[in-house]
């Protein structure tokens, strides 16, 4: 038993110290989207990875400790049609734990993304991004993360929340139904600023759209038109449209 809790802390100790080091050394990006995308998982996954690390340690520890001294029955309970006893309730605990640090990794990660998006905004003259939507879709996504990790925790749990599930999945189906534009619209956005298939100042024509382009905002684009009126155009229209860029300056 010794043995087995020496090996099992000293791996904790080394997978510790290897995490810190690739942090280190790779977890800030250099120039560029891919440099950015680095950057914002080097922020966000080594604290939760590092947590889960010692989670997964110390519930094997206790594990060995509750077979090792016949303590299986210390804490039992009827589930349904299973017996919980104390080696299965620490199981599940050890995977709602984990559910739950995923789960901030993502809710971080999507906090990072926003960070990347209004450093662009701030630091790329080819590209305006609106940072107040940008937070509010930051702060929607972190708040969907943590309603799904939560309801995965439970059920890890081994609570039934299938009739949960059932009433929130025909709600999220309502929802984004309802929404389906305005989501194509961002993620049509999100491809024009990786893409990059035109830029401030240049004249673009796709089907009747005909302009010089003014502003490329997170869920339209602005036209100045020949007429010198503002077009305002959808960003999800690009994604299924042939788009001709003329006048580059």
């Amino acid at each position: 038993m010794v043995t087995f809790i020496t090996i099992t802390l000293a791996s904790a100790v080394a997978l510790h110290l290897i995490l810190f080091t690739l942090t280190k050394l790779f977890g800030h990006g250099g120039e560029g989207t891919l440099g950015d995308i680095r950057t914002a998982i080097g922020s966000s996954l080594p604290t939760p990875l590092g947590i889960a690390i010692w989670v997964i340690a110390i519930t094997l520890v206790m594990q060995k400790l509750v077979d090792h001294y016949a303590l299986n029955s210390l804490l039992e309970f009827d589930a349904g049609e299973d017996v919980i006893n104390t080696d299965g309730l620490i199981s599940m605990v050890r995977t709602g734990l984990i559910v739950l640090l995923a789960t901030w990794f993502v809710a971080r990660g999507v906090r990072a993304f926003a960070r990347i998006l209004n450093n662009w905004h701030r630091s790329k003259d080819t590209i305006e991004l609106d940072t107040t939507a940008i937070q509010a879709l930051a702060s929607v996504g972190v708040v969907l993360a943590w309603v799904v990790g939560f309801i995965v925790m439970l059920q890890s749990l081994g609570l039934n929340m299938s009739a949960v599930i059932t009433i929130g999945g025909i709600g999220g189906a309502g929802v984004a139904f309802a929404s389906k534009d305005v989501v194509a619209n961002f993620f049509g956005g999100i491809v024009v600023m990786l893409n990059r298939p035109f830029k401030i100042g240049d004249h673009i024509v796709s089907g009747k759209i005909d302009g010089k382009v003014m502003r490329i905002g997170l869920y339209a684009t602005y036209l100045e038109t020949k007429n010198g009126d503002t077009l305002y155009v959808p960003n999800s229209i690009f994604n299924n449209s042939e788009i001709l860029t003329v006048n580059i300056k």
